[in-house]
């Protein structure tokens, strides 16, 4: 019992001790503590009534302006900042397409967490004159029916014509003739999807014509639909030209000079509300080239001799050509447009050249021959394009006049000692003239 109480009485010399000790009721009581709270608040559109999300908030010190904390509205517009200690503060709100506002706030020990409430943001009243977007297109791009090749694009084919363009698109392949093949097979060449009197005479040659920078894009459609007649195994070439949309009047003037062949291309275009007007030229000229023909035959006569006859000469061979177009187009409205189109083309080659006939080593004759081989085409389009807001479904009505003239004109004089020249004289002509009207509606019922 003793014991007990000699225990007591110790316990309670050291808690008294303690006490005294340490005052205010323990360890650290008299530690000064910083407390901290939150502010909170919402922020507003005040014309749609609509959070603004993702609005910049920043808080600084009314005293000095010093960066405490910051932070991003969500998407119902609410931002709270923590750990915020008691002063007072300015509230800054800004976001992109607002005027830029703050407020004074002011937290407190006793009141650490501060609900600001809503706060409306004003719309600026500036709107943005204009804003460009541009881009570039892939040289090539593979579609769900055709391939097309983007040869505005390509700054390799200034000075060029429409065979040099071919040469580089894919699946195309172009002779040392300047013949268009596709797969070994010949195929069908259009223009904006319209056949043409020019590709009808000479594809070759039409090409040469047709200057590389007038060129906007070829598509190379290797499974044509029912829209195009069945005509080139191989499949179509759609040459796509170039048509300027923007609004005033601009041109262009390109050419190129080499030792065989010149190229020249003009454009103007002009735009203003709905209507548009484009007109082109373009010009192709070889500068004659003299060839040398020699050739040797051997043939038996019906006397059993044999005989060799030989002819040695020139010829002196040039080409020029030229195309031109004038077009108009029109939006009636948004989803109705008329316009029309017309081309007209000409081309010739020939010239001069002479051969000296020899039989069995004996001077025979003299053959002095002149050719000129030429055609001149024109094709006028009038084309009416109806759209209507279901993607992909378009109809259309086109009527086409084309007329076409071949001429082929040559001269031959056959000059023998001691006997009177004798000429040989062709004129010949062919014309052409035909005339499509065509409807077609297009319903895309898939989209990619």
């Amino acid at each position: 019992m003793k014991r007990i109480l000699l225990l007591l009485f110790i316990g309670l010399t050291v808690l008294s001790t303690a006490k005294a000790q340490f005052p205010m009721g323990g360890i650290g009581a008299g530690k000064k503590v910083t407390v901290t709270g939150r502010i909170t608040a919402l922020i507003i559109d005040s014309a749609t009534k609509k959070p603004v999300d993702y609005a910049t908030i920043a808080l600084m010190k009314a005293k000095d302006n010093k960066s405490v904390n910051g932070g991003l509205t969500d998407e119902k517009g609410k931002v709270t900042l923590q750990n915020i200690a008691p002063d007072q503060y300015k509230l800054t709100i800004g976001f992109m397409g607002y005027k830029t506002k703050s407020i004074l706030v002011k937290t407190t020990p006793e009141k650490p967490d501060l609900n600001v409430g809503t706060i409306y943001l004003e719309p600026t009243a500036g709107n943005l004159k204009e804003v460009e977007i541009s881009g570039q297109k892939a040289l090539v791009e593979s579609k769900v029916d055709k391939l097309v090749y983007n040869a505005e694009a390509d700054i390799t084919n200034a000075g060029g014509d429409a065979t040099d363009v071919m040469r580089k698109v894919p699946m195309l392949s172009v002779d040392i003739n300047g013949n268009l093949q596709m797969r070994g097979a010949a195929v069908r060449v259009l223009i904006n999807g319209k056949p043409s009197g020019t590709m009808a005479n000479s594809v070759a040659d039409a090409l040469k014509m047709i200057p590389a920078e007038q060129i906007k894009s070829v598509e190379v459609i290797t499974s044509p639909s029912a829209k195009y007649d069945a005509e080139g195994s191989g499949g179509i070439v759609n040459i796509i030209t170039k048509k300027k949309n923007a609004e005033g009047v601009s041109g262009s003037l390109n050419g190129s000079v080499g030792t065989r062949s010149n190229n020249g291309a003009f454009n103007l275009n002009a735009k203003t509300g709905r209507l548009s007007l484009t007109t082109s030229l373009g010009v192709n000229q070889a500068y004659p080239q003299n060839s040398k023909v020699d050739m040797l035959n051997t043939y038996i006569d019906k006397n059993g001799q044999t005989n060799i006859l030989a002819q040695n000469g020139f010829s002196k061979w040039s080409r020029v050509g030229y195309n031109g177009s004038a077009g108009l187009d029109y939006d009636i409205n948004a989803y109705n447009n008329i316009s029309t189109n017309i081309k007209f083309n000409r081309f010739s080659n020939g010239g001069p050249g002479s051969t000296d006939i020899y039989l069995n080593n004996n001077f025979l004759s003299t053959n002095t021959r002149d050719m000129d081989m030429s055609f001149n085409n024109m094709d006028w389009n009038v084309d009416y394009k109806k759209t209507t807001k279901k993607e992909g479904e378009e109809f259309t009505l086109s009527g086409q006049l084309s007329r076409g003239r071949n001429i082929s004109n040559y001269s031959n004089i056959f000059t023998k000692p001691n006997t009177p020249d004798y000429t040989v004289l062709g004129d010949n002509t062919g014309k052409n003239n035909e005339y499509t009207l065509q409807a077609d509606y297009t319903l895309s019922l898939i989209h990619i």
